[in-house]
């Protein structure tokens, strides 16, 4: 079994230097084993991320019954029931025809589903999200589906060894975060930002972060 990288406590310990904002801990359980994240569990964490479904199908079941289960990663529409029955949360909604098969599923089984919109503040082709430009528009489409709920933004900056692109990244999304939240639109709370993963999470905090993405940081 492997350790733990850093306990969620040394993580915390990490955040509360530089806020004393709550900052919300998602560890990131891609190639992990239930083994793995039972440790993690076991050291504090309260809510996972997942990137593939077939995946998290293989442990979930294994794992408690109250952990918060994230859904993180590009999500096709043939995959949305699936994600539906296991996940809490979706935090990589980018089309209005992703959020309406959301809307569609979660109908079926009675269930509201709280929803983060990817945005692709680095402009990388290769990357999922809608652009920062067309982001206030989707939202306000998809205010409108009665079994979906905005609860703000996620991000993935630019890989780059050079700061102040990787922050460019996270301050485009804090800006567009607050610019949403004071148009009061019905059925959308700007209530998590979403940014920062083992690699740049202090820096995403700096710059307003209140729930980051731990993978490596946490398991070895």
């Amino acid at each position: 079994m492997s350790s733990i990288a850093q306990t969620p406590e040394e993580i915390r310990n990490i955040i509360r230097r530089q806020t004393d904002r709550e900052i919300r801990i998602i560890a990131v359980t891609k190639t992990r084993t239930p083994e793995q994240v039972l440790k993690a569990i076991e050291a504090g964490i309260t809510d996972i991320g997942e990137n593939r479904l077939q995946e998290a199908q293989t442990k979930i079941d294994q794992l408690p019954k109250e952990i918060i289960k994230h859904f993180i990663g590009h999500l096709q529409t043939n995959k949305v029931r699936e994600v539906v029955a296991l996940f809490n949360m979706i935090q990589s909604v980018d089309s209005l025809k992703l959020a309406q098969k959301i809307d569609a599923e979660c109908e079926k089984v009675g269930k509201i589903m709280p929803v983060l919109i990817e945005v692709n503040t680095s402009n990388e082709p290769q990357k999922s999200g809608v652009a920062l430009t067309e982001a206030t528009v989707l939202i306000r489409t998809i205010s409108q589906l009665a079994h979906v709920r905005v609860e703000g933004l996620m991000t993935v900056a630019v890989h780059s060894e050079d700061e102040e692109r990787v922050r460019s990244c996270f301050r485009a999304l804090k800006n567009l975060f607050d610019e949403i939240a004071t148009k009061s639109i019905p059925n959308v709370e700007m209530k998590w930002l979403s940014m920062g993963m083992s690699e740049d999470y202090t820096i995403a905090i700096e710059e307003g972060a209140n729930m980051v993405r731990i993978g490596r940081g946490i398991f070895e």
